[in-house]
């Protein structure tokens, strides 16, 4: 038991600090992430992604157990991932109309859900832990520490966004393309710490 906690914790950890979905991967942008309002928001959307990711990881390392070494796992994954976050994603939908008393909350999550249920960033968690062959507590590890780090994603490109708007900015780079130069600058870094070594 303490050997799986400390399994699932080290593999979150790993996650949150250098596999960032966002960051370093390059997965998961998208209007929403990009030009979130105010920090609730933000908060709203990372949880939102947090409680599809984490329960979603559950059939999804089933499948995985189940596929491997299969002949076949390569054309049987990806509808199956589908499937599983699908699940997911209905009954977040059913449970929030259902169960939750606030409904300006509900309807705000049901507003999330589909940015952060089809979000590249969440089949890449998947995937990522696919191909490491991850077992269940590494897999939810990776689940909790991407959730997490995606939520973090998305402070930094928000306070990005509201630090570049009162810089002195040149017209032609103001908007979207500083804000594309500082992530790319930001996604080297954290490629840099993952260890790799680019192209030359």
């Amino acid at each position: 038991m303490e050997n799986s906690f400390l399994l699932f914790i080290s593999t979150a950890i790993t996650a949150l600090a250098v596999e960032n979905a966002v960051f370093a991967r390059g997965l998961g942008m998208d209007n929403e992430v990009v030009f979130i309002k105010d920090p609730r928001e933000g908060l709203l959307m990372g949880g939102v992604f947090g409680w599809v990711v984490f329960w979603s990881a559950w059939p999804i390392s089933l499948t995985n157990y189940l596929l491997r070494g299969r002949s076949y796992v390569m054309i049987i994954r990806p509808p199956m991932y589908l499937i599983g976050v699908l699940a997911v994603c209905l009954l977040t939908q059913y449970l929030s109309r259902k169960y939750l008393k606030r409904e300006e909350l509900a309807a705000e999550i049901r507003r999330t859900l589909p940015v952060a249920t089809f979000n590249s960033a969440l089949f890449a968690v998947f995937f990522l832990s696919a191909s490491q062959n991850f077992v269940l507590t590494q897999t939810l590890g990776y689940a909790v520490g991407s959730a997490l780090g995606y939520t973090v994603a998305i402070f930094v490109i928000y306070y990005a966004r509201k630090r570049l708007a009162i810089s002195a900015v040149p017209r032609s780079f103001r908007g979207l393309p500083i804000l594309l130069i500082y992530l790319g600058l930001l996604s080297l870094a954290l490629y840099g710490l993952i260890g790799h070594n680019l192209p030359t």
